[in-house]
């Protein structure tokens, strides 16, 4: 049976299923045919916390509907606890908010081998020249790898960062000079490296937005 098409102007979120538990860092897709295929996808904490927003370009849109994902990475929660998942474009007019969809998923407080806490998951106007990229991560002899990647994809830089505690889960830190990068969307992407057959895995990979 073929599916019925997205109506002009609409969001879906098809995955995760509703009150669904989920734990971090988790895919959320669906399909959207809004303005150029562009939304924003968000997760919100039961105090009303935005603790992760993706920008998010589906396959297609205006007119046309498309498929979009997005996954979710941020710091689980102290204890399982309902996180609210809201996609939404905005208006090509005012930039208001429109075609908000909403749905229920149960976060679990798992960690996983790597988390980065600063910066926030979509954290916005970020202005300084050098951004220190943090968090934790219980991996192979403490190592992982720290990458500052652009809105395409492209690796701009990376770095061998060591936790402090290893072989225990610890911290780890490493600063990055950003003052020379134009304002736009940006990420940090952490991973490790399987001692096994040299594959990547692990990863834990964090937007946000730098200021002028």
């Amino acid at each position: 049976m073929t599916p019925s098409p997205t109506p002009s102007g609409t969001i879906t979120i098809d995955a995760p299923p509703r009150d669904a538990q989920v734990a971090v860092p988790f895919e959320v897709s669906g399909e959207a045919n809004v303005f150029e295929g562009a939304l924003a996808v968000q997760a919100i904490d039961a105090a009303g916390t935005v603790v992760c927003e993706h920008r998010v370009q589906a396959t297609s849109g205006t007119g046309t509907p498309g498929a979009w994902s997005a996954t979710l990475a941020f710091a689980p929660p102290p204890s399982e606890q309902d996180v609210t998942l809201r996609a939404f474009s905005r208006s090509a007019k005012d930039g208001s908010e429109e075609n908000v969809v909403t749905r229920t998923v149960r976060v679990s407080p798992d960690l996983p081998a790597i988390v980065v806490e600063s910066p926030r998951c979509g954290a916005t106007s970020i202005a300084q020249s050098v951004i220190a990229a943090s968090g934790t991560a219980s991996v192979f002899e403490g190592s992982l790898q720290v990458e500052l990647r652009d809105a395409t994809g492209t690796v701009l830089a990376t770095r061998t960062v060591q936790t402090v505690g290893a072989p225990d889960r610890g911290n780890w830190a490493i600063n990055f000079d950003v003052g020379a990068l134009p304002a736009g969307s940006y990420e940090f992407v952490a991973y490790s490296i399987s001692a096994m057959d040299g594959a990547v895995e692990n990863v834990f990979a964090v937007p946000f937005l730098k200021a002028q």
